[in-house]
Order: structure tokens, then sequence, then C-alpha cells
């Protein structure tokens, strides 16, 4: 590793930064970085649109009743939750894990703390917690099914991803999946 200074600031570069055409001020690294977000915003825009109408679409013609006003509202704290839980996960990635949760520029480092210390997949969980809060909050039955059924081929996917992750960070990664639960949160136990 190497100590870089540029900006004013001091940053610990590793290789692949060390190279010119990697390097986190040239016009090639930000415009890669660009794309691979506005890949993801676009990706998001999708599902949180296209669930969403296609869930009222089915409600309307199967004369499907929308949710109640309870869940409704719990609809909203699930959206707010999740959607704060990617903001969250997002400048993780961004800051200690250098890169973006988009597979065409993944973060150069692990990230092992805030909600990755709970759970190894809090991105997918903050989806589906907004996702799911959604489709309360517009009171669709059927896009909360979808919601419900995407966690079939999401599963199936993290699984593949954390090979993936096992071949880039090795022991790093395997003591991380040992010590913290694929799905379900659970806070670290504290040492004493």
């Amino acid at each position: 590793m190497a100590l870089r200074v540029g900006g004013g600031y001091a940053e610990q570069a590793d290789q692949r930064a060390r190279h010119p055409a990697n390097s986190r001020r040239s016009l090639g690294w930000r415009m890669r970085r660009i794309l691979a977000w506005s890949e993801m915003f676009a990706l998001f825009a999708l599902l949180y649109v296209g669930i969403p109408w296609a869930g009222l679409t089915v409600d309307r013609f199967l004369g499907i009743p929308a949710w109640p006003s309870p869940a409704r509202w719990i609809g909203m704290v699930l959206l707010v939750l999740g959607i704060a839980g990617l903001a969250w996960c997002f400048a993780l990635f961004a800051g200690i894990g250098r890169g973006t949760p988009n597979p065409t520029m993944p973060p150069t480092a692990l990230v092992t703390v805030g909600p990755y210390a709970w759970t190894r997949n809090p991105i997918a969980l903050s989806h589906a917690a907004a996702l799911f809060g959604l489709s309360l909050f517009l009171g669709s039955v059927s896009a909360a099914v979808i919601v419900l059924l995407l966690a079939i081929p999401v599963h199936v996917a993290m699984v593949h991803e954390e090979g993936t992750l096992e071949a880039r960070f090795g022991d790093t990664y395997r003591a991380y999946r040992a010590a913290v639960p694929r799905w379900i949160p659970r806070p670290r136990n504290r040492q004493s």
C-alpha cells in the first residue's frame, strides 16, 4: 500500500488505484463510476415504478381491494426505513469500499461495518423493506406478492455472489461469512 496525497486529503491507494487509468482523479475512472451508479439507479427506477404498476394493474383486473389504512401507514414506515438503509449502504460502498454495488465497478475493499456487521445482504433487505412498504402504502396486494416472489431469485443471486466475494477477498470474506448471517440481521456479540 502506498500513501497518496491529493487535493489536501491523504488516502491509501491500492495497486489498482496507482495505475493512471484507474486513479480516482482520472476522467476514465470518474466516467465508469458515473455509468455504474446511473445503471443502478435506472434499475431501481424500473423496480420502484414497475412493481407497483404491475401490482396495481393486477389488483384492478382481479378486483382485489386495497390494503386498509393502518397497513398503509406501516408501509410508509417500511419505505422510509428501506430507503434510509439503502442510502447508508451506498455511502459505505462509496466511502469504505471505494466502489459501487454495481458488479461493473465493485468495491475494492470488503465492507463489514454498519448494517454489514449485522447481515451480509443489507442492500437486498433494504430494497425488500422499501418495495414491500411501497406496496403496502399504495394498497396493492399483488405488488406485495410480487416483492415476496422476487425473494427467490434474489436469494439465488446472493448465493452466487458469495462465491465471487470469496474468490476476491479470500480468508477475510470467509471469516466475515462465518461471523455474520446471510439474511436475518443480528447484532454482533461484543467481546468483554
